[in-house]
């Protein structure tokens, strides 16, 4: 049961398994058969996730046990030369259950095995989505976001932090970049350290993720908590940088709004969880 975790669906399978079909996706829109992409100079190139949006409706990703029949359906557009944005709506048994929206660019590594010289680049074959003004965005800039899901970017705070060692097994793909997926793994393992709330597991509802790098294997990422809201009972949103150690480089932001995973939210919503760990210690 790969697609499931203690508090229903896992958040985590649930992405890869988009992010795999948004490369297929990529893939068929430039006539491939497989997504091995290559530039002019047939150089390698990966659609590297920019950002990622999953919003949850119906009964949650808790409701979800065995046996249900998980489906997808995806629309692919073009945003600007080398970015593309997907669309999917994953229903449960015949019921909507989420929308996910991925943002992605081909890039390369500009030195062979350093994820962080990874550098943008277009891919030699024609691809048969053109891009439409009506379409393009703006990428997410670190210094000029206003506001998201009710966080406001001057209100920063440093509430907490937790250090993560990724694993080369677990948090890495075989391209060898640190997996977009990993990302919402480490806010988990973050928020459970923080919170820990057994008595209501929680699970999302809403989560934004930018991504702004990646890191080599060795390298250790540092998340701090800028922000929460505590609803009681896991019902909660939070507000996560992630940085590398060894150069305290910003790599992505998240914004999260969670809620429990089902009957066992009976918990008192008075109760408030504060992390048990003070900013500065990790």
């Amino acid at each position: 049961m790969p697609q499931l975790c203690r508090a229903g669906l896992s958040e985590n399978w649930l992405l890869k398994a988009c992010g795999h079909r948004h490369w297929l996706a990529l893939a068929a829109a430039h006539g491939l058969d497989k997504p091995d992409f290559r530039g002019v100079d047939h150089q390698r190139l990966y659609p590297a996730f920019m950002a990622i949006a999953l919003d949850v409706s119906g009964r949650g990703l808790g409701a979800i046990g065995e046996n249900a029949s998980i489906d997808f359906a995806l629309t692919l557009e073009r945003i600007g030369h080398t970015r593309f944005r997907s669309k999917i709506d994953v229903a449960a048994d015949t019921a909507g259950l989420a929308q996910v929206t991925m943002e992605s660019a081909f890039v390369h590594r500009a030195v062979d095995g350093v994820n962080n010289s990874a550098t943008r680049g277009g891919v030699a074959r024609p691809c048969r989505l053109l891009p439409s003004p009506r379409l393009r965005t703006a990428p997410f800039r670190a210094e000029h976001w206003d506001d998201i899901l009710g966080f406001a970017r001057q209100d920063r705070q440093c509430l907490a932090r937790f250090l993560i060692d990724p694993n080369p097994h677990e948090d890495f793909n075989g391209a060898d970049f640190l997996y977009f997926s990993a990302f919402q793994a480490m806010l988990d393992r973050a928020e459970w350290a923080w919170f820990r709330e057994p008595a209501a597991l929680p699970v999302t509802r809403n989560r934004r993720i930018y991504y702004l790098g990646n890191a080599e294997l060795g390298d250790r990422i540092a998340l701090t908590l800028c922000g929460t809201r505590n609803h009681g009972a896991a019902e909660r949103d939070h507000w996560v940088e992630f940085r590398r150690e060894s150069d305290d480089r910003l790599i992505a932001i998240a914004f999260t709004r969670r809620e429990p995973a089902g009957a066992n939210a009976s918990a008192s919503r008075e109760q408030s969880n504060w992390p048990q760990k003070p900013c500065g210690q990790l």
